[in-house]
């Protein structure tokens, strides 16, 4: 007993929020409130509801509320940002963000649920990590990445390897960046930017002992996400969410590890899924808008007719005078 108990603290210690979702923007048709935990499985939910689509999976998470079900986001632009617990952006709401599963595999769910309903909308993922040769021609167009200013930096370090990889990372972003108002052509279809950077941890285990060399790598990279925001918010007039999360990719296979371990240990307990949500067809919601116009529009319709028949005169060429004419002389 005391066994079983203790595998199951440790799969609760291990899937503990470690962490963190940050939406730099939303506009006005989406509100982001609250500081609730959620976890990466629920953050799928929350953008392919967002983008007016139907999540697949019941969540009791809150954080997000649509406003405007007639003026929702045209795209939603992610940066994940692996190996650390947060980007530390003085701006945005934060959430705690439980990582239940790799950021690629959150792509590919976030991506196939979108390309599901429409195979041509825009749905493009990034790795910084594969550098300028791999992506110098990209999706959004060839890439010119501005060499490094030495000057500009404090305690960073072009000479030193792990630094280095770090700025290229952000000027290949800066790069991204300007090539938004030329290559994106908005229409009528939900679009999905995915960006990931990896070249941060590496920079704070190089750099445990100088807190300002950490501070300014912080400072550089939310610099660049400040300015693909602004990027995308001019190119969408707005209508974007654009969110930024940390993702441990280490912690995230010592999570899984440890829930393979609490399988084989105890063997009296069973997980069930709760409170599984309906799945509904594509044209639900084209369905049930029809629907429900329709029947508002009906509703108030017989209400006129019914206004209309009562104050109606009631003389010899109304309805009402026809059919009770030969009632009235009969009686009479």
């Amino acid at each position: 007993m005391f066994r079983q108990i203790l595998c199951v603290a440790v799969t609760l210690a291990a899937v503990q929020a470690a962490g963190e979702l940050t939406i730099l923007h939303s506009p006005e048709s989406v509100t982001f409130r609250g500081e609730e935990e959620l976890s990466q499985t629920v953050m799928t939910e929350v953008f392919t509801a967002a983008l007016g689509n139907t999540p697949k999976l019941r969540s009791s998470w809150d954080g997000m509320a649509i406003n405007d079900i007639f003026d929702l986001p045209e795209a939603v632009v992610v940066v994940a940002v692996e190996g650390v617990k947060s980007i530390e952006s003085p701006s945005g709401k934060h959430y705690p963000l439980i990582e239940d599963e790799s950021e690629e595999t959150t792509w590919q769910a976030l991506s196939g649920r979108l390309e599901e309903r429409d195979k041509s909308k825009t749905l493009i993922r990034i790795n910084l990590e594969d550098g300028v040769d791999a992506l110098g021609q990209s999706v959004l167009g060839e890439l010119k990445v501005t060499p490094i200013d030495e000057s500009s930096l404090k305690s960073l370090s072009v000479k030193n390897k792990w630094d280095r990889e770090f700025l290229e990372q952000t000027q290949l972003l800066d790069a991204l960046t300007k090539k938004v108002s030329q290559e994106i052509t908005v229409d009528d279809k939900a679009d999905l930017y995915w960006f990931v950077v990896s070249a941060l941890p590496a920079v704070i285990d190089a750099h445990r002992d100088q807190p300002a060399a950490v501070k300014e790598a912080f400072a550089i990279l939310n610099n660049a996400l400040s300015r693909l925001s602004s990027a995308f918010m001019d190119a969408y007039k707005g209508k974007v969410i654009i969110a930024a999360f940390t993702n441990d990719a280490s912690h995230a296979r010592h999570t899984r590890a440890a829930g393979d371990e609490v399988t084989r240990s105890i063997d009296n307990i069973t997980v069930a899924d709760v409170n599984p949500s309906k799945e509904y067809d594509e044209t639900y919601p084209v369905m049930f808008t029809i629907f429900l116009w329709f029947g508002v529009a009906f509703v108030f319709s017989l209400i006129a007719i019914c206004i209309t028949i009562a104050d109606m005169d009631p003389g010899r060429d109304s309805i009402i005078y026809r059919m009770t004419s030969n009632r009235m002389k009969k009686d009479n």
